[in-house]
């Protein structure tokens, strides 16, 4: 019995997940079940359940936009309000922002990629080798570090964190290879140098 009510409750929140829908909150106190595609600082890209056409309105029509993952963002004229955050809207999208600023507090992933390459360019020119892998291969889920599962299932927040990682990763892979570089043309000059002295 306990079995046939356990499988019961499981099957229904199965139904209630796979019904989950977006929910845009309109200033005239309107609901709309949505799928939301963008957040911008002039409009909110969404499409309507049961419909295949995309919309785009301003947001000044709109007040709440409630993600299924639980998100619930307030929008606002100064820019959008997360729990106990206040963002100022900036570039294309709030959430977007979000993500790329906490990358640059959280990836530390390229550590690895950045010390490999370093180690590397002082041979030169092998180095140039793993520069150019490490810095066109995206960080892996693995090693972005985030903090907030949550955030990372919305696709503008992930977006933003994960393109931010990647720059990140890509700047410090070639800042490695420029200081194991430098340091084998320093060596070479010195030695140059020191040979020349010797012999006159």
């Amino acid at each position: 019995m306990k079995r046939a009510i356990l499988f019961s409750l499981l099957f229904y929140s199965g139904i209630t997940l796979a019904k989950a829908q977006d929910i845009i909150t309109f200033s005239s106190g309107k609901e709309l079940k949505a799928k939301i595609i963008h957040l911008s600082p002039k409009v909110v890209t969404f499409i309507p359940e049961n419909n295949s056409d995309t919309i785009a309105l301003s947001r000044n029509e709109i007040t709440t936009l409630q993600y299924k993952n639980g998100i619930i963002i307030h929008l606002s004229e100064s820019g959008i309000v997360l729990p106990d955050l206040i963002l100022p809207v900036s570039g294309n999208d709030s959430l977007f922002a979000l993500g790329e600023r906490d990358a640059a507090i959280y990836y530390k992933g390229y550590r690895a990629a950045f010390t490999g390459t370093l180690i590397t360019s002082l041979y030169v020119p092998w180095g140039l080798i793993p520069a150019i892998a490490c810095s066109s291969t995206p960080p892996s889920n693995s090693k972005l570090g985030y903090r907030d599962r949550k955030l990372m299932e919305n696709p503008s927040y992930y977006a933003g964190y994960t393109e931010k990682a990647f720059k990140i990763k890509k700047k410090k892979v070639w800042t490695g290879f420029g200081i194991g570089t430098g340091a084998t043309v320093v060596f070479v000059v010195f030695v140059i140098a020191i040979s020349s002295i010797l012999y006159l």
